[in-house]
């Protein structure tokens, strides 16, 4: 869980492991937020974006 979000981190012999390591460079660089956790029933983990609200600048 440590290295989900760096880069080349992958355990499958497919893909690059750099979505999520992309991803979070995406979000960041809009004032994003962007974290995993282990979902309780130990099957799986969810992701979650957190992302700030643009107010109209006139």
């Amino acid at each position: 869980m440590t290295k989900l979000f760096s880069k080349f981190a992958t355990n499958s012999s497919r893909g690059s492991g750099l979505g999520l390591y992309i991803s979070k460079s995406i979000v960041e660089a809009h004032g994003g937020k962007i974290w995993a956790e282990n979902n309780s029933d130990g099957k799986g983990a969810t992701l979650t974006l957190d992302m700030p609200v643009s107010q109209k600048v006139e």
